[in-house]
């Protein structure tokens, strides 16, 4: 009987639980990517895999709610993976407004537009890190070569990564037995 009432207090509530869950779906993908690394090491291949993790929250969560979940993401990130802090943090919430502004274009039901989406972010993330740490190597023909097999595996990853993830959130909705709609939406 408890869980029949949680989703009649979302809007009530400041921050959205389904927050909670995005961020702890967002730590495993990133632990699991960071294993995957690890085990790529000697072929000197890196996979970034960053998108995913801000779809669901930017489509799915009111406002408060995506923010602090896309903060904390943020923080996450930066605090686990090598690059100046608060590049990921900053880069979350800035791609994260901008898909936020744009998610009536996006429909949560099928995983091709979330794909779509999460390769866009993807996309960002790896150009970011480019920019932020590649300034000293910009002439060196071996730094835009790793740059581009890191962006080669990193998206034919994400094609299978991807949709995993989105429907292992879907799982965690049902579950948990939360509410698998997205909020705030404007009807078309």
């Amino acid at each position: 009987s408890l869980f029949r009432s949680i989703p009649s207090t979302f809007k009530t509530m400041f921050l959205d639980p389904r927050a909670i869950l995005f961020f702890g779906a967002n730590a495993l993908l990133l632990y699991l990517t960071m294993l995957v690394n690890s085990a790529l090491a000697g072929w000197s291949i890196y996979l970034l895999i960053l998108g995913p993790m801000l779809v669901f929250p930017v489509l799915y969560l009111r406002h408060q709610s995506y923010f602090i979940c896309t903060l904390l993401t943020g923080l996450w990130v930066d605090a686990a993976l090598p690059s100046g802090f608060g590049l990921f943090t900053v880069g979350f919430l800035f791609a994260g407004a901008i898909t936020f502004q744009m998610r009536i274009r996006f429909r949560a039901e099928s995983n091709y537009h979330l794909t779509v989406l999460a390769h866009g972010v993807n996309f960002f993330c790896i150009l970011l890190v480019t920019i932020a740490m590649g300034s000293a190597y910009i002439t060196s023909l071996g730094f835009w070569l790793q740059v581009l097999v890191t962006s080669l595996a990193s998206h034919l990853v994400l094609l299978i990564v991807a949709p995993w993830f989105f429907n292992f959130e879907r799982m965690l909705f049902t579950l948990c037995r939360l509410e698998p709609e997205p909020e705030d939406l404007p009807i078309l």
